[in-house]
């Protein structure tokens, strides 16, 4: 079951048997925001995280800053949905810097980006607008720290484990080692049952390894463009 903070701060009060004069809201809210933070320090690719997003290029414009497409944590894929499309494919900045570089450093149709500076690099340069699909997984949002009444932003999965690390962290506080030692031990084991469900292999189909699948190359590009520059 989902819940908010206003049911966080209630359950905990009932489970501690103590009321808002032993136990107030800023600690509570302190302690949440720090399980909380836990989880997603655990895993970058929360499936809850997911989010598609979509931009528009810009004639001879290589840069875009990510903040402007989304709030995004880790994109996954990026694709050009124009009708001669095609998926772009990560490569490292200096290395795409050392390619595109004085008299071939010419506008194209782009099949590669990179990251830099908390923007996305196309390589070659739009030389048109170009539709973009990206596939990311977003920050996660703490609103719920300041409207009460809004879903905490975790899988329900977590949303009954969460109180136990509130909980271990009231009864550190009381100086309680066992209770709080129990509390804690209740987090940790509900985090990892959560974990090993969400982030397992979908069973949908076979796991390919990634030596067992071939994907183009920049090297396989260059050479291709190398043979395309000769009926220039």
């Amino acid at each position: 079951m989902a819940i908010t903070l206003t049911t966080l701060r209630s359950q905990v009060r009932d489970m501690s048997d103590l009321d808002e004069t032993d136990l107030s809201n800023a600690v509570i809210d302190q302690f949440a925001r720090e399980g909380f933070q836990r989880i997603y320090a655990l895993e970058r690719r929360w499936p809850i995280l997911q989010e598609t997003y979509t931009f528009s290029t810009v004639a001879n414009q290589r840069e875009y800053t990510i903040s402007t497409i989304g709030d995004i944590r880790e994109i996954i894929s990026i694709v050009d949905t124009s009708a001669q499309g095609a998926r772009l494919h990560l490569i490292d900045y200096n290395q795409a810097e050392m390619v595109w570089l004085g008299n071939l450093d010419v506008a194209a149709r782009p099949y590669f980006y990179s990251f830099w500076d908390k923007k996305i690099q196309l390589w070659a340069k739009p030389n048109i607008v170009y539709p973009m699909t990206v596939r990311a997984f977003r920050n996660p949002v703490y609103t719920w720290l300041d409207d009460v009444s809004e879903e905490i932003d975790l899988d329900e999965w977590f949303h009954a484990i969460l109180p136990y690390f509130v909980l271990a962290r009231v009864y550190q506080r009381q100086e309680d080692s066992d209770l709080s030692n129990m509390y804690m031990k209740s987090f940790e084991e509900g985090v990892a049952f959560a974990r090993r469900d969400l982030m397992k292999a979908s069973s949908a189909q076979p796991v390919v390894m990634s030596g067992g699948r071939q994907y183009p190359t920049l090297q396989r590009w260059l050479q291709t463009l190398g043979r395309t520059l000769k009926n220039y």
